[in-house]
């Protein structure tokens, strides 16, 4: 399958832009861009094109001289194409960007779905900015390979917390407008960061790459304010709106107040100006602005009952995660199921670091790591041991058990870290924030896993052990 190609998938007929692996990446005709796998594509077959309408017959022969173009732009050497040779600290940097951009996408498609049936025009933008991220990929894809490097799939860590944060402020508020536009905003200055650190003079990057980089970070630029303006929009509509609460709807004033705001710019106008760079202009201080906020916010939250019970928890929690530093190895000692037994230690060591950051949280919040007996994890952690006593050694019956109270654990441990999730951002603690949701997702990870063994064979085993007399 070739670039240029005529295609027909599930989503429409289009072109082939380029491959990798089994996926292609393909230009459907509806302008959009999107990624299938190999076997859902069927390449168009000739037809009989004597009735062809004359517009038709331009637009395919346009088409077609496009190809031509291409294919004679391959063959010809290029003075300004990307050498050959590359370092292998370039390969991590177009692939941490294609990891990147596939986290925007996926964060964005999130998004999108969550406002499914409202908001169409703010439907309408996402679509926009996980489409440029997706040609994006196509494009570093295409670098990583004339370099003869294997271009990344998949999401990074930061992708990850892109969706977390979205799925954990959904499971407080539901589809909040506000909320989501503040987390997609939280996702964008992941992607800002991101290019902002590729492109770091350290990396030592040839010119050719650098100017391909400095373009798409100039489109992640002026997503992200788009982003942040259209947010503070809601945020000043929401409080137009409290304050008209407080007002008699027969005054005029509350004629007027209505008036301005069913006058504020459409989200349909926002996705068709996307793309011009004079439609909102780059606040370049405002990562300053941010953390002088998040200061005042500490200060003001420093002494509150909330900032109290918040430290409480972090003082459970990080008991409950040494506790569990400390059991791991005995369960994957108990374990019969090769599979639970890594799934144990593997475990351990995500949880070692779920320590190391809780120790961190507390740094950022200038105390000392202290704990407060977790009475819950106690409970599940006595509850482990009286499995492992009272059930044969080497049976599946034992399994079963142990996948019972690690997923206890799991569960526990993510209703614990989404709470506070939620109460860290509310103090202005983002980063901190930050640092339990990628917390959170390893332990969903985890609980997924343990599902996954016991539903793959565990489960049956045990089901086939006959019972003592």
């Amino acid at each position: 399958m070739n670039t240029g190609q005529r295609i027909t998938s599930p989503e429409g007929s289009g072109e082939v832009l380029t491959t990798f692996g089994d996926k292609v990446v393909l230009k459907l005709d509806n302008g959009e861009t999107t990624t299938l796998p190999a076997d859902q594509i069927q390449l168009e077959c000739v037809t009989d094109l004597s009735n062809e309408s004359p517009i038709l017959a331009e637009v395919r022969a346009e088409h077609a001289a496009q190809i031509v173009n291409k294919l004679n732009h391959l063959n010809e050497p290029q003075q300004n194409q990307i050498p050959m040779e590359i370092s292998e600290k370039a390969i991590d940097v177009i692939n941490d960007l294609i990891k990147i951009n596939n986290d925007r996408v996926a964060g964005f498609e999130k998004a999108g779905t969550d406002l499914e049936g409202d908001d169409n025009g703010l439907i309408a933008l996402f679509n926009k900015l996980a489409g440029e991220s997706q040609q994006y990929v196509v494009e570093l894809t295409d670098i990583a390979q004339q370099y003869g490097g294997e271009p990344a799939e998949g999401t990074s860590t930061s992708g990850d917390l892109h969706r977390a944060w979205i799925d954990i402020k959904a499971t407080f508020t539901g589809s909040d407008l506000l909320a989501i536009l503040n987390e997609c905003e939280r996702g964008e200055d992941a992607a800002k960061a991101a290019y902002r650190d590729a492109l770091d003079p350290e990396n030592e990057l040839n010119p050719e790459l650098v100017q391909v980089l400095q373009i798409q970070q100039q489109g992640i630029t002026e997503g992200h304010d788009l982003i942040k303006s259209l947010r503070d929009q809601v945020e000043t509509s929401d409080d137009n709106y409290d304050n008209d609460e407080k007002v008699d709807s027969n005054e005029p004033a509350y004629q007027e107040q209505q008036d301005q705001f069913t006058a504020q710019p459409s989200y349909d106008s926002a996705a068709n100006e996307f793309g011009s760079q004079t439609a909102y202009a780059p606040e370049p201080e405002s990562i300053e602005q941010e953390e002088e906020w998040q200061e005042e916010q500490t200060a003001s939250n420093g002494n509150s009952k909330l900032m109290e019970f918040f430290v409480n928890e972090l003082k459970d929690l990080l008991w409950a995660e040494r506790e569990l530093v400390d059991t791991l190895p005995d369960m994957a000692e108990a374990a019969t199921s090769p599979e639970l037994k890594t799934a144990f230690t593997d475990h351990l060591a995500q949880t070692e670091t779920h320590v190391s950051r809780l120790e961190q949280i507390f740094g950022i919040l200038g105390l000392e790591p202290e704990t407060t007996k977790c009475d819950a994890m106690s409970g599940i952690v006595d509850e482990g041991d009286e499995i492992i006593s009272n059930t044969e050694e080497g049976t599946a019956q034992r399994d079963v058990g142990l996948i019972f109270a690690g997923q206890k654990a799991e569960h526990y441990e993510i209703a614990s870290y989404g709470g506070m999730i939620s109460l860290a951002k509310t103090l202005g603690y983002y980063e901190i924030a930050e640092l339990l949701v990628m917390t959170i997702d390893e332990e969903k990870t985890a609980d997924a896993l343990l599902t996954q063994i016991a539903e793959n064979h565990v489960n049956y085993e045990a089901s086939t052990e006959r019972a003592e007399d």
